[in-house]
């Protein structure tokens, strides 16, 4: 019996076998071709810098103390960064400028207590900057230059006495930057140069000078507050360079005196408001053509003294509520501010003190309401003054001679 024979290979067998194996080392090369070659997932994702904490790739909170700058090991995608209670005394120039991607900052509680000039620099999609409950005392020139489009820059609650000039220069479109709860007693001139297109600055109270031209180079405002401040004058050119303003409003604060040229210079503004201040005169009121006021309004003043000059050329003028000094018999309407014919029923009196609280036209419709009254007006009280002495006089006269009748009847 013959052994049974291997099986035979066929031409179809060897050619299909070949077919298969060039077929399977194909698909083996292209799958090589489109595979990345293996990376450790500690190289994709940069290590989170000592003393920081990544919530993500964008977020990132580094609140320690023991932090004493800038991470230099931050990811280039961060857009969201909280350095606060860091001790961060220093901000250099460019300090950020690693981190362009960069659209909230926060550096509150840290222990700044200086900002190099530019340091913001290099951040193009920056919208919020809060430095809050910082030692920092004074912003220094061009601190806070050449940020574009930001939403708020936030320094509250701060020790910053003293704003130099050109601290915003160059910075631009931003709807709010709050300078409230700090220690600012001047405002230095060019302290908002070069800052151009803002919503709103809130300055903090209690502002005791106001430098000419502090507000010069500020083009383009939409509400200026000054409120609470003490100021022993309004200073002539506090406001020249100021333009295109939505809304300047002093209120509740005790202004001085108003000195002649105090709005000169300014430009282009939709309304300007006196309100509730303590003004002991006014020099000269003057808004002309050339400020292009639209609307200008004078409420709910206390004057110690009526104003010498008033020129308003103005469209729209409210003047109202203002408590005046009133003088016997005059006629309310030659006051300066008399220009509308409600006047003397929308103003009041603040002396005499017999008619305070009155209005104009009630007061000094007739002498007798302050007549004898030493409290008001030093023309007033010059008159009343005169009088009695007069008559103390004249009586001392009569009680002599009447003395003298009688020691010559007793003699007789």
């Amino acid at each position: 019996m013959r052994p049974p024979m291997a099986p035979a290979f066929t031409f179809r067998g060897v050619v299909r076998w070949l077919v298969t194996g060039i077929a399977w080392g194909m698909l083996f090369s292209l799958s090589q071709a489109h595979t990345p070659p293996f990376t450790p997932l500690a190289t994709l994702t940069p290590p989170c810098p000592t003393h920081c904490i990544c919530l993500s790739q964008s977020q990132v909170v580094c609140n320690s103390a023991a932090l004493r700058g800038v991470p230099s090991g931050l990811s280039p995608s961060v857009t969201q960064l909280s350095l606060s209670r860091a001790d961060l005394r220093v901000l250099r120039s460019d300090a950020f400028a690693h981190l362009r991607q960069l659209r909230r900052l926060a550096l509150d509680a840290c222990n700044l207590t200086r900002i190099r000039p530019f340091a913001f620099r290099g951040l193009p999609r920056l919208r919020e900057l809060y430095i809050q409950h910082t030692p920092l005392a004074t912003v220094d020139s061009f601190a806070f230059a050449a940020l574009q489009n930001i939403t708020s820059i936030v320094l509250t609650h701060n020790r910053i006495a003293q704003i130099e000039s050109y601290a915003f220069a160059g910075t631009n479109f931003i709807n709010l930057i709050s300078l409230r709860n700090n220690p600012i007693k001047r405002i230095l001139v060019h302290a908002f140069s070069g800052l151009n297109d803002v919503g709103q600055i809130e300055l903090p109270s209690g502002i005791r000078t106001i430098e000419p031209q502090a507000f010069a180079g500020l083009e383009g405002i939409g509400v200026l507050e000054l409120a609470f401040m003490d100021l022993p004058s309004l200073l002539p050119d506090t406001f020249h360079g100021l333009i295109r303003v939505g809304r300047l409003s002093l209120r509740e604060s005790d202004l001085g005196i108003i000195k002649v040229g105090s709005f000169d210079g300014l430009q282009h503004v939709d309304t300007l408001e006196i309100c509730n201040n303590k003004i002991d005169g006014i020099e000269e009121l003057s808004l002309v053509q050339n400020n292009s006021v639209r609307v200008f309004k004078l409420t709910g003043n206390h004057m110690l003294e009526s104003p010498e000059a008033v020129v308003l050329e103005v469209e729209n003028i409210i003047i109202r509520g203002n408590h005046l000094p009133c003088e016997c018999g005059r006629d309310p309407f030659t006051n300066p501010l008399a220009l509308s014919q409600d006047f003397a029923e929308e103003n009041y009196c603040i002396s005499p003190l017999k008619v305070r609280g009155r209005s104009l036209a009630s007061a000094t419709s007739g002498s007798a309401g302050c007549r004898g009254e030493t409290g008001g007006s030093a023309r007033a009280r010059a008159s009343a003054g005169a009088g009695p002495a007069r008559n103390v006089y004249s009586l001392a006269e009569l009680n002599l001679a009447s003395m003298a009748a009688v020691v010559a009847f007793l003699a007789t």
